[in-house]
């Protein structure tokens, strides 16, 4: 059987296999959050032809202006002969590369090094080995010694010698030889810095002659196919081998892409790129790996690898140099990575005097406090709602997304990505739009929606923008058209973003009591990810995301965790730090405190809090 799969793919569907199932088993676009349970409604395709009759989670999930244009869950589409599936293919918007662009590395020390080499031919007075007379010269220009030499570089040592009249390049980290080629390359040696998110995927390219970035690219994480967060792809990968190979096979795969389209983009080949370095959180790390993930969401939350790693790409599966040095950032704990580690590396002035709280936000959300006493990290249960997941219009920062709201007595004002209609909204806007709901009157501090009849303070636009549904009352952010719903925030929608708050609020001030200070006594508060760039210090003051604080305190440095990233790949000491930091954090464990439970339960309201 087939489906075509607008504009212009036709894909084969095995027997018994749903929609969803199929479009993911063909790695094309669909939101899968609750790994095709038929509970989180946004899987939403349009089908043009053969149009299904609607099932039970479509009728509670779709608006009735969706269901008429042919939109259906794809989780609960039984494929048929003749279908034709519309599906999104907006890519996430790449927000990363402007942020990194004016970034400069104070010292370039890569360790990996290109040396050109001109050999003297073997003749009857000269017979020593090819390789032999390869070390020689070598060792003459660097008076090092090296290691022996791989299997894969003695394979190709005659070839290489002759190709150019024994010109030829070596390309060395520390003692190591990594790779030899004809002729003079010294000029074209690169490096890549990935950050593998739960949500996406970036990679940037740097030239590790002169520590320059040339591109940065990112792809949603292929993994979320499987589910939109870390608990739900554990359980995924865990219930067999197969699955797990499936995780594994899936962020190498989303990696390989973006370094395809790298070398499309900018022309470095692939077997240019000699080092990698690597962040991600614990089961970001695992999965990769293809490390047993079961014992990191059952107490006591083990981990198998906490240390920092280094492979060849050839053993990872990534087409770059097969030789080519990949590095792994340390993990801290169960559910705090590498990629705070990367944070930490990448904002340095929480390592300063004083005492300097680090917020990792995204989909998942990891503390890191530090002060003259102690250095202590923890994850916070604050699900993927900052990233859309669990909103009713909720989606990633992509074309269509709502990622700022202004609302007034005249109405709602709504800054969109790429400045056309809007089709939802993304977790920066979801944030402003709550605040100004709770500014305007339209919710309480509670997170109640107003009952329209009963709000005198309302203007007629905002009351008419509040109606009720089975779900409990919605707020009309922005009107639809005759074949997209109007964009709301409904009654769970708040909820889903207090539960959220209240676990980030909770959890710094867990971490401040346990170090022995208070708020105020902060001399900053550092907000990373590509998400949090994009929020307001009043927005989330007023919200409650964070205890109330001074907002001269706080400060937005970007994806400071992909910044460490690239600073390990730039600077070789940057990484060596990491092998000793990791030790001295503390890890804390939220899950059974009930100091953090306390704190929970205070930290619902929407306003500042102390």
């Amino acid at each position: 059987m087939e489906v075509r799969i607008l504009p212009n793919r036709v894909i084969a569907v095995n027997e018994n296999e749903t929609l969803m199932e199929a479009l993911t088993r063909h790695q094309l676009p669909v939101d899968n959050i609750c790994n095709g349970q038929g509970t989180c409604g946004k899987c939403k395709v349009r089908m043009i032809g053969n149009i299904s009759a609607p099932s039970a989670q479509d009728l509670k999930h779709l608006s009735e202006v969706e269901l008429e244009a042919g939109f259906r869950l794809a989780c609960t589409v039984a494929p048929e002969e003749g279908m034709v599936i519309e599906l999104n293919f907006v890519e996430s918007q790449d927000r990363k590369e402007s942020a990194l662009l004016g970034m400069k590395i104070a010292t370039l020390n890569t360790k990996v090094e290109k040396m050109c080499v001109t050999l003297n031919k073997p003749s009857l007075d000269d017979e020593r080995g090819d390789w032999d007379r390869v070390m020689d010269a070598l060792c003459a220009i660097t008076g090092k010694k090296y290691e022996y030499p791989s299997l894969y570089v003695l394979k190709k040592v005659s070839e290489v010698l002759r190709a150019e009249s024994y010109v030829l390049t070596v390309t060395v980290f520390e003692n190591e030889i990594l790779e030899i080629e004809p002729g003079d390359t010294t000029k074209r040696l690169y490096g890549v810095a990935v950050d593998i998110g739960t949500t996406s995927v970036g990679l940037a390219l740097y030239d590790l002659m002169d520590g320059n970035l040339q591109k940065v690219v990112s792809i949603e994480n292929e993994q979320t196919a499987y589910g939109a967060d870390v608990i739900s792809r554990i359980s995924f990968a865990k219930a067999s081998q197969e699955n797990a190979r499936t995780m594994r096979s899936a962020v190498r795969r989303t990696i390989n892409h973006l370094l395809k389209e790298l070398e499309s983009k900018t022309g470095v080949l692939r077997s240019e790129i000699y080092k990698m370095s690597i962040v991600g959180n614990t089961t970001m790390h695992h999965l990769l790996l293809g490390l047993d993930v079961s014992h990191l969401a059952v107490s006591p939350f083990v981990s198998v690898c906490n240390k920092p790693l280094e492979f060849s790409a050839s053993e990872l599966g990534l087409e770059i140099n097969t030789q080519a040095k990949v590095f792994l950032l340390p993990n801290i704990g169960s559910f705090v990575g590498g990629d705070t580690v990367g944070a930490i590396v990448g904002a340095p002035e929480v390592l300063e005097p004083g005492n300097h709280l680090l917020i990792d936000l995204g989909t998942n959300c990891e503390l890191f406090l530090k002060t003259d006493q102690t250095m202590m990290a923890c994850s916070t249960a604050a699900g993927p709602a900052f990233e859309g997941a669990g909103i009713a219009y909720g989606m990633r920062a992509k074309q269509g997304a709502i990622e700022g709201v202004s609302i007034t007595e005249s109405g709602v004002n709504c800054e969109v990505i790429g400045g056309q209609d809007p089709i939802g909204i993304c977790g920066s806007g979801l944030i402003e739009a709550i605040d100004e709901m709770k500014q305007a009157g339209v919710i309480n501090k509670q997170g109640k929606v107003t009952v329209p009849d009963t709000a005198d303070n309302l203007s007629a636009d905002l009351r008419q923008r509040i109606r009720p549904t089975e779900k409990g009352r919605e707020f009309i952010l922005a009107y639809g058209t005759d074949q997209r719903s109007d964009v709301t925030i409904n009654q769970k929608d708040v909820g889903e973003l207090q539960l959220a708050k209240g676990a980030v609020c909770a959890g710094i001030k867990t971490l401040v009591e346990m170090a022995g200070i208070s708020v105020s006594e902060l001399d900053s508060v550092v907000l990373s990810g590509t998400f949090a760039t994009y929020l307001k210090a009043n927005n989330i003051l007023n919200i409650g995301l964070v205890p109330d604080i001074s907002p001269e305190k706080i400060k937005m440095v970007g994806n400071a965790a992909h910044v460490g990233a690239i600073r390990t790949l730039l600077n070789h000491q940057e990484m060596e730090m990491t092998h000793e930091l990791y030790k001295k954090i503390r890890h804390i464990e939220l899950g059974g405190s009930a100091k953090f439970s306390n704190y929970f339960m205070n930290s619902m309201y929407l306003e500042r809090l102390s």
